[in-house]
């Protein structure tokens, strides 16, 4: 395999800073030896995304001979052949493919010519993209009341005979789509074969539609060699394809209409089955041969497209974004895709994703331990289940006489389930964390008449709960309308209830042994995976090498201890950059007054309140130049309320008032940061308080003026008294326990346990300040428990090695002044 040798800036498209060449020399070492693991932090601001790009795509591509070398070899059947007829075979072979490869690239560059007559729009600005999706989101297409009608339901015998049913036409349906494909690739003449040039595909995940866009548009950028150059191959096209969901990619209006993702997926299922069909996909050869094979494939990898890209030319093609892709997959080099689609092993099998012997990178895996859980959770209230309960009532009273005996017997089974449920939680409810057995959940359901696996299968087969779901909102739009002829008031809610339902039924019909059922706050019974390293396994076990990123990935120790534990330590990279910006740039502070301290005793001092964080808070105002925004930070919405009412009756906050306009984040109401925004661009001086974990922590950008200082109030440590906590923690100790441990072992596991979940969400809210490499700003944790050891390693690298000596309020004031002087702020 290729070394760094003449790779020294990896394609990157412009000069390297010297964190950005660590950073790709590291993923670059990792790829060449063999590592199993590679976790990577670097800070926003430090081209994290086009460092993980060049890197990867570099090493790909002078790997790319050898790869495909090994492909050509393991096809080679004959192993007593002599040496010189297997070279021979192997020599045809590649010199087959890379023919193939050659007149594809040609005809690509004859596609590229002719997509911007095709699609003007692509390759926009982003200007243009947003106009387009502005635009799209004003068109409104109404349902009627017979689109809510759900189609016969002929299965509601209690024999297995129904379930073999649904697999039979499940495997004529795919057996179908196969046929079809095989077909149109046997019979496709006018354009080049197009073979798998690529034995290692790139599989690059991250948690927003706006990130993944992101990429797309980094993917732009850099400008690499051909993997065979050698081999007369002069243009090598990086082959792109972004996977989404049907919502992001549908193109059919009468799909579309039905807004959430649960209801759009349904109904697409459902029209694809139909007589009527679809009129952008219909698994037959025809469609494949004319649409995928020759069309919307070349068009997808004559240029990177991002996914409103796909839209366009999905309609311009008249074919379906969301199955073209899939069927794209094949001739991908590189393969973006949502959380979902990869951190579900289910998912990954039902769109076609084979990992196998692949690079999988992770953005933003911060949380990634957490993502995995939730995926595989899922909760129902007391008050979901009255609400979903009374809208299949309703449902069945209105089209009980257009239903067919399956639909009304299941329908009434499922109420009746609803009902079981119900009364169960109000019988059992007593308190957040109590674990309920399974077996006992199990015997409330009356299990002998009321076979949940059945119900199951009934709501996953006739796609009822979009039709229910959609009706019942429907009902509400109807009875908010002042000429509404409904009498009786309609309670709904924004959510897809039955969706929520289903979603926990099936974790109840197959929980995991890691799996726990208990009561939360507000009654609620929650399903909880609780060791998501079985579910992370199979990515190990296929992919080549898994890359963790992010701006913030301290503690590492959370992912190593909950995702790797079976991955020696020598196949595992950790890396961990400064930061792009001068060290004069940023100062981190940790004022050590012994008021400072808010423990969940202490913190509702009002003394504390009114005299050492007032005090603290107004000098700061006073020092930072009323050019630049302070964001100030608080463990939770209720302590932020809490502060911001004794401020404000005992006057202080008037006095803050005269030196800065305040803005306050609060739960339910509107978002201050436009006004907060606005008032910094008019160098008003402004001061923002908001909350750790709330929707200005994370993803928001304090860049330049927004956030010339950033408080840290307290530490922002988890409710110990919700029900996922306490079953967390119970398990955790029993864990320790078990494997040999002693009861102090397991209480210093939960105290980490903790701090860990505390300082990720504080290396995520401060790392909100620097954003880019001239980006300038300062950090005050105020709390003296952060100079605590065990704290204070946990915080990300590039802020604890710029912790300052200052330690009392009146020296960090002073060199707060001295700070913004050096910046030209008089």
């Amino acid at each position: 395999m290729g070394g760094l040798e003449g790779c020294e800036k990896f394609g990157h498209p412009y000069e390297p800073y010297g964190i950005q060449l660590q950073l790709m020399r590291c993923i670059y070492d990792a790829l060449s030896n063999g590592r199993k693991v590679a976790v990577v932090e670097s800070p926003t601001g430090t081209g994290k995304t086009l460092s993980l790009i060049c890197s990867v795509v570099s090493w790909l591509r002078r790997n790319k001979p050898d790869l495909l070398g090994g492909v050509v070899d393991e096809e080679e059947d004959e192993d007593d052949e002599p040496d010189w007829v297997n070279e021979m075979y192997r020599t045809s072979v590649l010199g087959s493919r890379l023919q193939a490869m050659r007149e594809y690239e040609e005809h690509l560059e004859k596609v590229s010519k002719d997509l911007r007559i095709l699609v003007p729009e692509i390759g926009g600005t982003g200007g243009d993209k947003r106009k387009r999706r502005k635009t799209a989101s004003r068109v409104e297409i109404s349902v009627a009341e017979s689109d809510f009608l759900v189609q016969p339901y002929e299965s509601d015998s209690e024999d297995t005979r129904d379930a073999s049913a649904d697999d039979k036409q499940k495997l004529e349906q795919e057996v179908k789509e196969m046929l079809a494909k095989l077909e149109s690739q046997s019979g496709e003449k006018s354009s080049p074969k197009n073979e798998n040039f690529n034995p290692v595909k790139i599989f690059y995940a991250s948690r927003t539609h706006s990130q993944l866009n992101q990429f797309a548009s980094q993917l732009r950028l850099p400008t690499f060699e051909s993997s065979f150059v050698e081999q007369q191959v002069p243009v090598e096209r990086l082959k792109y394809v972004p996977l989404a969901s049907r919502k992001q990619l549908c193109i059919n209006e009468d799909v579309k209409k039905w807004g959430n993702v649960e209801a759009i997926n349904d109904a697409c299922a459902e029209l694809v089955k139909s007589p009527k069909g679809c009129q952008f996909y219909q698994p037959s050869s025809a469609f494949y041969k004319e649409h995928l094979s020759r069309s919307f494939r070349d068009n997808t990898f004559a240029q990177i497209q991002d996914i409103e890209d796909l839209c366009s030319l999905g309609k311009a093609l008249h074919v379906c974004p969301y199955y073209a892709t899939r069927d794209s997959l094949a001739g991908a080099e590189v393969i973006t895709l949502p959380y979902q689609y990869l951190l579900s092993e289910s998912t990954r099998i039902q769109m076609g994703i084979d990992l196998k012997d692949s690079i999988v990178i992770i953005d933003e895996a911060h949380n990634l331990v957490e993502t995995i859980n939730a995926i595989h959770s899922a909760e129902i209230s007391l008050a979901d289940l009255t609400l979903c309960n009374e809208g299949v009532k309703r449902y069945l009273e209105r089209f009980r006489t257009r239903l067919n005996p399956g639909n009304r017997v299941n329908l009434m089974k499922l109420m009746e389930l609803m009902r079981t449920w119900i009364t169960f939680i109000k019988n059992n409810y007593k308190k957040p964390g109590q674990e309920i057995q399974f077996v006992d959940f199990l015997s409330s359901t009356n299990i002998d008449t009321l076979n949940i696996h059945k119900i199951n299968r009934y709501i996953t087969k006739s796609k009822v709960a979009y039709k229910i779901d959609t009706y019942t909102k429907s009902l509400l739009e109807e009875s908010c309308n002042p000429n509404s002829s409904s009498k009786a008031p309609i309670k709904t809610s924004s959510n897809p209830l039955l969706f929520k339902v289903a979603n926990f039924l099936h974790c109840l019909t197959n929980p995991a042994k890691e799996g726990r059922f208990f009561f939360e706050k507000d009654q609620v019974i929650k399903y909880m995976l609780l060791e998501p390293a079985e579910s992370f396994q199979s990515i190990l076990n296929d992919a080549r090498c898994v890359i963790l990123a992010g701006g913030t990935m301290q503690p590492v120790s959370d992912l190593l201890d909950n995702l790797f534990m079976t991955v020696p330590k020598k196949e595992i990279s950790l890396f961990s950059c400064n930061h792009v910006i001068p060290d004069e740039n940023l100062r981190v502070y940790i004022p050590q007054d012994a008021q400072f301290e808010f423990t969940f005793e202490k913190r509702q001092s009002v003394s504390l309140i009114k005299g050492g964080l007032f005090h603290f808070y107004l000098a700061l105002a006073k020092n930072v130049p009323t050019s630049g925004g302070i964001v100030g930070f608080f463990p939770s919405y209720q302590y932020l309320e809490y502060v911001y009412n004794i401020w404000k009756r005992e006057g202080l906050l008037t006095k803050l008032e005269e030196l800065r306009k305040i803005f306050c984040e609060s739960k339910g109401n509107e978002d201050p940061l436009p006004a907060y925004t606005e008032a910094v661009s008019k160098g008003q001086g402004a001061l923002l308080l908001a909350v750790v974990g709330g929707k200005l922590s994370e993803g928001i950008n304090f860049q330049d003026d927004l956030c010339r200082a950033v408080v840290m109030t307290g530490l922002p440590f988890p409710n110990v008294f919700s029900g996922e906590l306490l079953i967390k923690t119970r398990h955790l100790e029993n864990k320790i326990i078990s494997s040999g441990g002693t009861t102090k072992d397991a209480k210093q596991a939960t105290r980490d346990f903790y701090e860990t979940i505390c300082m990720k969400a504080v290396n995520q809210s401060i790392g909100r300040a620097i954003r880019h490499a001239n980006d300038y700003s300062l950090i005050f944790l105020l709390d003296k428990r952060y100079a605590n050891p065990e704290i204070n390693k946990k915080l990300s690298q590039w802020v604890s090695r710029r912790l300052q000596s200052q330690s009392t309020v009146s020296e960090i004031i002073k060199d707060t002044r001295g700070f913004f002087s050096l910046h030209n702020h008089r």
